[in-house]
């Protein structure tokens, strides 16, 4: 020991004063593993004692035991103390390699939450890693897919168009040996020019890098913006470098024509008008498919209510698909916030002729100065072109809600 002029007694009661001052000083775990050394070297000192009476034989037992306790709390240290914000910053900085590499195999990573700065076997959270981005929310597709798509491979597609027919004679029907009617059928060729629509970013080497998933979100959110834009010129584009939508004049589609039923329907509503329209378009021998209206419109179809206060449209029949799908007559109704509230267009989508040149297609390269700046630059474009034919359209119909049920409403 390290006194040797100590009593027995004395030597064990500093023992278990070096008991009580380790258990209250020690912050880390190197500290508590050299005070449990050296309180077991004072235990082994008493132990190595020639003549021991039953009260030195209890007292080294009794330490034992306390220093079996004492060093069990070597797995359990107390310690500077973090806040969880400061605990998640600290996982998260020693385990940025392993995020990289599971965020690009698409998978998760559970990691340990540490509130304190020594080593520690237990654990107070867990924290699950969700791979998957929570991206803006982007509008509803519905005009391009239900379209006549395809390719082309030229900067005009030019189709031929019939301007009149072989009928239309005054008197087609001859007396025997009489002269027969002649008919004067003509056609004429008409272009349509391919126009291009881009987008792009710039983003640091070191961002693309440091973050391995970044570089898939990027052209992800170009090519949706792209997509986007054309769903959005489909219907409302102004021609000039822009394809001409279905709602612009320049597209020359019907407006509503009230016809027989102008103030003769009692109590109008936008289900009457929709029906009407229908008629107009079958009796130009077209079968429309679709209805495009804003959401807000097709909830006010849905709760519309007689005097009687039942719905006048079925918003509870199933539909015979078993999709869900809303449908007006046989129509499809796309809910779309491309097209403006009180606006809708009901026709035979097929007849919406569209053709790409190049499909969105991504394309990254230096530009201006991005090489002194360690930059690049993603662009996302596709070309194409949107067109109804002249003949085909009296397919589709487009209108003002409210005018055209005030239109039709009886007085």
């Amino acid at each position: 020991m390290e006194n040797t002029n100590l009593s027995t007694e004395q030597a064990i009661e500093k023992i278990g004063e070096m008991f009580n001052e380790k258990s209250a000083t020690f912050s880390t775990k190197e500290e508590l593993e050299g005070a449990t050394n050296e309180i077991k070297s004072q235990i082994e000192s008493l132990k190595g004692l020639e003549e021991k009476n039953a009260d030195i034989e209890k007292a080294i037992a009794r330490f034992e035991g306390r220093l079996e306790a004492f060093s069990e709390k070597a797995t359990v240290v107390p310690s500077k103390s973090l806040s969880l914000s400061e605990a998640m910053f600290k996982t998260y900085e020693d385990n940025i390699d392993r995020i990289k590499d599971t965020v690009e195999k698409g998978g998760k990573l559970n990691l340990s939450i540490k509130t304190t700065t020594a080593d520690y076997g237990g654990t107070y959270a867990l924290t699950d890693f969700d791979s998957e981005v929570d991206r803006v929310v982007r509008k509803r597709y519905g005009i391009l897919e239900n379209s006549n798509t395809g390719q082309t491979s030229g900067k005009f597609v030019t189709y031929v168009t019939q301007v009149n027919t072989a009928g239309g004679a005054e008197e087609p029907w001859t007396n025997e040996g009489g002269a027969k009617a002649q008919g004067n059928p003509s056609w004429k060729e008409i272009s349509e020019e391919v126009k291009k629509i881009a987008t792009y970013v710039k983003v640091s080497k070191e961002m693309l890098e440091d973050l391995s998933f970044i570089r898939a979100e990027i052209d992800n959110d170009l090519m949706m913006s792209v997509k986007e834009d054309i769903e959005q010129s489909l219907l409302t584009g102004a021609g000039g470098s822009e394809i001409v939508g279905l709602l612009d004049a320049n597209m020359g589609l019907p407006a509503f024509g009230a016809g027989p039923f102008a103030l003769s329907v009692p109590n109008a509503n936008i289900t009457d008008l929709l029906r009407i329209v229908m008629a107009q378009i079958e009796a130009e021998n077209f079968t429309p498919t679709h209805v495009i209206m804003n959401p807000q419109d097709i909830a006010e179809l849905q709760i519309t209510k007689g005097t009687d206060a039942t719905y006048t449209y079925p918003m509870y029949l199933p539909t015979q698909d078993g999709l869900g799908e809303m449908r007006i007559a046989g129509m499809r109704v796309i809910s779309s916030t491309y097209i403006a509230q009180d606006k809708y267009v009901v026709g035979d989508l097929s007849k919406l002729n569209v053709r790409f040149r190049n499909d969105i297609a991504m394309t990254v390269g230096l530009d201006q100065d991005d090489f002194t700046k360690n930059m690049v630059t993603i662009i996302a474009e596709a070309r194409l072109v949107s067109y109804v034919k002249g003949n085909q359209k009296k397919a589709f119909v487009v209108g003002t809600i409210s005018t055209d049920v005030a239109a039709i409403l009886k007085p």
